[in-house]
């Protein structure tokens, strides 16, 4: 008669590393936010442009980007061309940093209508300059 033998304490550990790496690598290797495919981008009118845009209709993000170390803010404009007048305006100061505005912050562009996106730089508190901008749709 065949006995069977009881494994040895490091053969059930050694087990069960196995098994735990194995349901944690996917987990770990999967990326936590998916990468975005930006439809639009638009830079500042500048000659070393300071000021990036970039726009995803798939879940109306709008991000603005410092792009240089150069003592400007970058400012955007969201204007509705159905109603005419902005739908939002924000700012952000400091070489390579971003902000995103999206639906999910209640930044909600109607789907199929054109909004003219408006980029520029701003350096302390003066008027906008170095606009550049163009309309796309939602």
């Amino acid at each position: 008669m065949l006995k069977l033998r009881r494994p040895a304490k490091r053969t059930v550990l050694r087990a069960g590393a196995v098994l735990a790496a194995a349901v944690a690598l996917p987990v770990l290797a999967s990326p936590s936010a998916q990468a975005i495919d930006w439809d639009h981008t638009l830079h500042t009118d500048d000659a070393d442009p300071g000021g990036r845009l970039r726009f995803e209709a798939l879940g109306d993000i709008v991000q603005i980007c410092d792009i240089e170390a150069d003592g400007w803010a970058v400012e955007v404009e969201v204007y509705d061309t159905v109603h005419g007048y902005n739908v939002d305006v924000f700012s952000v100061g400091g070489n390579g940093n971003c902000v995103d505005h999206d639906v999910d912050d209640g930044h909600n562009l109607v789907e199929g209508r054109y909004y003219t996106f408006t980029v520029s730089l701003v350096h302390s508190g003066g008027l906008n300059q170095y606009h550049d901008y163009a309309t796309w749709k939602a």
